[in-house]
């Protein structure tokens, strides 16, 4: 009985898997080795894996300043990952383009199309989009979401998730989301048009 041969593309991926285990996981007995107890306890202390990692890689001194040298972006892009976890978190995750659609009553094509319309806040993650559930009000956009994706198209939807849930002393220490949920909505875009005008100052 002739036997199947191999699948080359498996093989590469297997390949690659274990050369990349190999290198990430000797980076990281290097800096466990070098991070004090209170470091490797503050990183512990994230909630996710993921986190604990990036909270160790953003710190320059465990990273180690020879890293640094060669690639002095990895403290800055673990801090930007961290950051962006606890965004999400307090976003209350993010819903799928098919669970967006179920909860407007919409196709997950009309989800896109909302989304392309920038009447949607949505996150790339990978080829797929994600919606930031705290954006959803029962079974309908908050109003005044679109105005916040649309002023801060230029800055991303990073940006736009920042300062939808950034607390503001404009706005009586509120983020823009509680207000807009407390019917605040025209005091959220007189707190977009000054930060425009702060951006060309």
């Amino acid at each position: 009985m002739a036997r199947a041969a191999p699948n080359t593309s498996t093989i590469k991926s297997d390949s690659l898997q274990a050369t990349f285990l190999r290198r990430a996981t000797s980076a990281l007995e290097r800096m466990a080795a070098t991070a004090s107890p209170k470091t490797l306890s503050e990183a512990l202390a994230a909630p996710t894996d993921a986190g604990s990692l990036a909270r160790l890689l953003s710190r320059s001194d465990v990273v180690g300043p020879a890293v640094i040298e060669l690639d002095p972006l990895v403290p800055a892009l673990a801090r930007n990952v961290e950051h962006r976890k606890l965004l999400i978190e307090r976003a209350g995750g993010t819903l799928s383009a098919e669970d967006a659609g179920s909860l407007l009553g919409i196709s997950r094509q009309a989800v896109d199309k909302r989304r392309r319309a920038g009447s949607l806040l949505a996150l790339r993650e990978g080829s797929d989009w994600r919606y930031p559930a705290c954006q959803f009000d029962n079974t309908d956009v908050a109003a005044g979401i679109p105005d916040i994706v649309q002023a801060q198209a230029s800055s991303g939807p990073w940006v736009a998730l920042d300062f939808l849930l950034a607390p503001d002393s404009a706005l009586g220490g509120r983020s823009p989301l509680e207000a807009l949920k407390a019917g605040d909505r025209e005091a959220v875009l007189r707190l977009l048009r000054s930060e425009a005008q702060d951006g060309f100052a």
